[in-house]
């Protein structure tokens, strides 16, 4: 049987033929301008990520004590006070500039407080760096003084903390106490690092921390202090001796304000003064990013009982070396929370606060956290109940308002923990 010839398609067919490819290759175009472009917006969102939190690391609250000026040598020229300030400024925030540029990878800004030989250093050293993170506090100035009407020299010992990205975090840090010598020079109104050149450094050197009694805590947090008059902490004050109370336990803002350095030493000061203890707190996590606000408070709170870093995240070396450091860089026994602490660090700790635990299972040096009573009326009968069967261990209350009256007489959950 003889085969019939294929008929050629129609013209209509044809065209179906080619708009069902161009449909095929505008999809698959789509998709891959898609996967492009996410890409892109991923790789802007991730670089914005990393600015916003490399910001966050580098602005210092105007209540920081990040730089004490030491007394200048005799004979030296010395500007005014006026001038000295701008100095301070400019100082730190060459540091700043340098804690973001390190953790952004974004170094337009090094210009701003860097200059000379000491700008190129800086580009140079953070370019190949990004995402690492560089940390400085605890400076203790010098003014060397004046060489002409636009440079300035000093020389400052101060801590600082380096470390890159690692698997779980960040890698083991290298944290060193420098003296560096610093030359500013005034262009166009502006004080800007030249030359800054380290001519000393050592590892810090960690104490060990006797045991504190915390056994005999009935501690109470105070919060939103720092902008007290001397009146309202006096008020306060002679309130918390009159239920019996002692240490006072300082909550640190979450966010400083311009009052807070200044409100914490006269509250250590005035608390002592009264007969009270001082605990200096803070509800944030203990981590190397932390360090400079933790290492900041305890040098404000000289004369304090304690620090409490906030609570452990874990027990790695990362938070070891934190601890380590933290008892190194600033003056006050460490009190911790949280995740047990690793047997190498165990020593330079002079307490440990945990939940309320069972009668017999905390140890003197020791203390429990008591929950926030329970605004519910048929539940506050159990929780007085539970509160008096506490064992009679050291604790820290979450709330003064809960154990007194405004008076400084006990209310019902004051006298079931104070056992009146």
């Amino acid at each position: 049987m003889a085969l019939r010839p294929r008929s050629r398609a129609g013209r209509a067919t044809r065209l179906k033929r080619l708009a069902f490819v161009l449909v095929v290759l505008g999809s698959v175009g789509g998709t891959l301008g898609a996967l492009l472009l996410s890409a892109q917006v991923f790789d802007r969102l991730s670089r914005a990520s990393a600015q916003v939190d490399a910001l966050s690391l580098a602005r210092r609250p105007a209540s920081s004590a990040t730089l004490g000026w030491q007394a200048a040598p005799p004979g030296t020229r010395q500007p005014d006070g006026l001038t000295l300030e701008d100095l301070r400024q400019a100082y730190l925030l060459a540091f700043s500039e340098l804690t973001y540029a390190h953790g952004s990878g974004d170094t337009t800004g090094l210009p701003g407080r860097f200059g000379g030989r000491a700008l190129q250093e800086a580009v140079a050293a953070t370019t190949p760096r990004t995402g690492a993170l560089v940390l400085d506090w605890g400076h203790r100035a010098t003014p060397l003084g004046l060489l002409d009407d636009r440079t300035f020299r000093l020389q400052d010992d101060l801590w600082t903390l380096r470390t890159l990205p690692g698997s779980d975090g960040w890698q083991e840090p290298v944290v060193r106490r420098e003296t560096r010598s610093v030359t500013l020079q005034q262009s166009g109104r502006v004080w800007r690092v030249t030359h800054w050149r380290v001519t000393e450094w050592r590892a810090p050197q960690t104490r060990p921390s006797p045991p504190l009694p915390l056994k005999g805590w009935r501690a109470v947090i105070l919060e939103d202090w720092s902008d007290w008059t001397r009146d309202e902490w006096t008020g306060t004050l002679r309130r918390v001796r009159r239920a019996g109370l002692n240490p006072v336990a300082l909550a640190m803002p979450d966010v400083p304000t311009l009052n807070t350095g200044r409100a914490l030493g006269l509250g250590v000061r005035l608390a002592r003064q009264a007969g009270l203890d001082v605990l200096v707190t803070f509800g944030a996590p203990l981590t190397l990013e932390s360090l400079p606000s933790r290492v900041t408070a305890g040098l404000q709170a000289s004369g304090a009982l304690a620090l409490l870093p906030g609570p452990l995240p874990d027990s790695s070396l990362r938070t070891a070396r934190a601890i380590q450091v933290l008892r190194a860089a600033q003056p006050l026994p460490l009190v911790t929370e949280g995740a047990p602490v690793r047997t190498e660090v165990r020593a330079l700790i002079a307490g440990t606060v945990t939940d309320a635990p069972s009668v017999g299972t905390i140890t003197a040096s020791a203390a429990f956290r008591l929950p926030a009573a329970p605004r519910l009326p048929w539940k506050q009968a159990g929780f007085l109940e539970a509160a008096s069967a506490l064992p009679d261990r050291g604790w820290l209350s979450p709330s003064l308002d809960a154990l007194t009256d405004t008076g400084g007489g006990l209310t019902p959950l004051g006298r079931a923990l104070l056992r009146r």
